[in-house]
């Protein structure tokens, strides 16, 4: 086929007065130095232009992304897979630099694109800018993302209450403080009320600022209850507060965020999303298992000291919070939250569960790397 195309290009270059006789067409005479250089310059053309068609057809053929296993690694070759967080490079999110670390060692182009708050990362997700981010329940049934994989299980949290409040049910007639009535914190006392049987009517609900801030008014008596992240625990527990719930024990079924995508990438890219599940498996092991690996991943994409880092590690795996096990990702936790998310008016529908979540490439995941 190549020589076919070479005298076509030939042909039509060097026919001249004597090849376009009798026909109603401008007529072309080239020296003969001018008809051997169009020659040359054509059969030059189409090697380069055969040689393209080959490269590409080769790479083509190379490069078909296959999940790996156990005892086998991904093959990513090149495709792209960017992360998008809502927040600025923390300790707490080590695991997604792991995992584009991982991804990258599987032959992907990964990067971590960091946004401040959840709505700017999804709309970097949206926009086409990243392909899978770490969002709740609630951000993606509003936004038509679709969850596939698990981001962070458990929840690091606990509920501290004043030195007056001996339990969860000395609540009633007390000031809660919160930084959100829509969000996870929001979702976390809906839970809590419920399986405590408290009515939320018998409890003052006050907007207090983020963490630091409910920290310091918890502090000054300014609120009585508060939720905070478990490296703010020891400051008001020395400060004579009381631990009234940790809810990665009280509360196994809910998760702190979950990793979504739109539905298009996802469908598109099965192989991608299965991969992308079992990076998070990794991450997740090295979690469990190798502290200084951790650490060092932690300082490298927060910074900080790894004395630091080391305490936030502590903390985290106290409250398992990456479990590697099946169901650290699962329908009925998702279910669970999209009802306390409705409860909470943080989504205004409840869609079907199929058109913003899955489990099939958590499954295969999980299976291929002999997880139980």
């Amino acid at each position: 086929m190549g020589a076919t195309v070479a005298a076509i290009f030939v042909s039509t270059s060097v026919k001249g007065d004597a090849g376009m006789k009798g026909m109603n067409t401008p007529t072309f005479r080239l020296t003969r130095l001018q008809g051997a250089y169009t020659v040359c310059a054509a059969l030059l053309g189409v090697a380069l232009l055969l040689a393209g068609c080959g490269s590409a057809a080769s790479g083509n053929s190379a490069c078909t992304p296959t999940a790996g296993g156990a005892s086998s690694t991904p093959n990513l070759c090149g495709e792209t897979i960017r992360i998008a967080v809502g927040a600025a490079p923390s300790v707490e999110d080590t695991r997604v630099a792991i995992m584009a670390n991982i991804l990258k060692g599987w032959g992907a182009k990964t990067s971590v694109i960091n946004q401040t708050g959840d709505p700017a990362a999804i709309r970097v997700i949206l926009a086409g800018d990243a392909e899978v981010g770490s969002v709740a329940v609630s951000t993606a049934i509003n936004s038509g993302l679709m969850i596939f994989g698990p981001s962070q299980p458990r929840l690091d949290y606990h509920f501290i209450g004043a030195p007056s409040l001996k339990s969860i049910q000395d609540l009633p007639g007390h000031v809660y403080g919160t930084s959100n009535t829509h969000g996870l914190e929001a979702l976390m006392f809906a839970d809590l009320l419920s399986k405590k049987n408290i009515d939320p009517s018998t409890v003052k609900v006050t907007l207090a600022g983020g963490a630091s801030v409910r920290v310091a008014a918890m502090l000054t008596h300014h609120i009585d209850a508060t939720f905070v992240p478990y490296d703010s625990v020891s400051t008001l527990l020395k400060a004579g507060f009381n631990d009234l719930a940790n809810m990665s024990a009280v509360a196994p079924e809910l998760a702190d965020s979950f990793l979504g995508a739109s539905p298009s990438w996802i469908h598109a890219n099965p192989m991608l999303a299965e991969a992308v599940d079992e990076a998070w498996i990794k991450a997740a092991q090295i979690f469990n298992n190798d502290k200084s690996q951790w650490v060092s991943a932690a300082v490298a994409y927060a910074g900080g000291s790894a004395t630091d880092a080391g305490a936030v590690y502590d903390g985290l795996l106290q409250g398992n919070t990456f479990p590697v096990a099946k169901n650290a990702y699962s329908a009925a936790s998702a279910t669970a939250q999209e009802n306390l998310a409705a409860q909470v008016q943080a989504i205004n529908s409840k869609p079907a569960l199929s058109q913003w979540f899955t489990e099939t490439y958590w499954d295969q995941a999980v299976a291929a790397m002999n997880v139980s």
